[in-house]
């Protein structure tokens, strides 16, 4: 290390609480201008390459975890893309105006004739936070991209209008909701029980407990049927479709429960935002 550098241990310092009065505190024990001339020679290929991984999601990731694409409604996964535009939107205002703000800050220091070196030392901090901060600033544009994508592909395969609005989303709730209990009930069922949460689920839905899960125990059952025929089981889409049967089935039963408790209608239309009135 520098003489500059090496002169601070110099000082007298508490060797019990920092290793500052240590001479050779500021030594690398590996690492030599060999190692560290071999580092310097990688980072442009780190540089280049980082470009394909800087950022907290693969594609993939984003696509089929992040979204959440087993949610039962397309309105919940549209809910979902919102959300982490909203979060990476947030992120991203942070970083723009701090990078402006280190802007100025290195035009003011670059305008003074009076620097002292460690004037200049934070003057350089700014830069490089400045030139640092660029590739996460591109991959977050990136995500917001590819959100928008995903988001605009729903909308189209999925019949979404353009203008849809809190209506919609309520309008589909039920669907999300049965489709959500009978998924939570066959994963019970696959542990072999049944949750006391899920049944809770179930009853405020207007569902008989024991009926729905004697829809779970008989689609199981014809499942390992098939299995154990065949050699082979159903795809996804078999359960896809018990879900889609199972809501065909119970779509109404949360009218029971409604009425149980009071309640006329499950939503107030004039406290929901609607952006798509005729």
């Amino acid at each position: 290390m520098s003489k500059e550098l090496t002169t601070i241990s110099e000082k007298r310092f508490n060797p019990i609480i920092t290793r500052a009065g240590d001479v050779n505190a500021l030594t690398f024990k590996t690492i030599d201008d060999k190692a560290l001339a071999e580092i310097n020679e990688w980072m442009p290929e780190v540089n280049r390459a980082t470009n394909s991984f800087n950022k907290q999601n693969s594609q993939t990731t984003l696509s089929l975890m992040t979204l959440n694409m087993i949610d039962s409604g397309p309105y919940r996964v549209l809910r979902q893309i919102l959300a982490q535009v909203e979060k990476k939107r947030g992120a991203l205002k942070e970083n723009l105006y701090n990078i402006e703000k280190k802007k100025i800050q290195y035009a003011e220091y670059n305008e003074r004739d009076d620097l002292t070196p460690l004037d200049d030392l934070e003057m350089r901090k700014i830069a490089c936070d400045i030139i640092d901060s660029k590739s996460h600033i591109e991959q977050a544009l990136k995500e917001l991209g590819s959100l928008k994508r995903r988001y605009e592909e729903i909308c189209k395969n999925k019949g979404i209008p353009e203008d849809w609005d809190e209506q919609d989303f309520e309008d589909e709730e039920i669907e999300h909701h049965i489709k959500s209990i009978f998924r939570n009930a066959i994963r019970d069922k696959m542990q072999g029980g049944c949750n006391m949460g899920t049944q809770e689920y179930m009853e405020q839905f207007g569902l008989n407990p024991i009926v729905a899960y004697a829809c779970v125990d008989s689609y199981l059952a014809e499942t390992r049927k098939i299995i154990n025929d065949t050699g082979q089981g159903p795809d996804i889409n078999s359960l896809y479709q018990f879900y889609d049967n199972m809501f065909n089935l119970f779509k109404n039963e949360y009218k029971k429960a409604a009425a149980r408790i009071g309640l006329d209608n499950i939503t107030q239309a004039d406290f929901l935002f609607k952006d798509n009135v005729g």
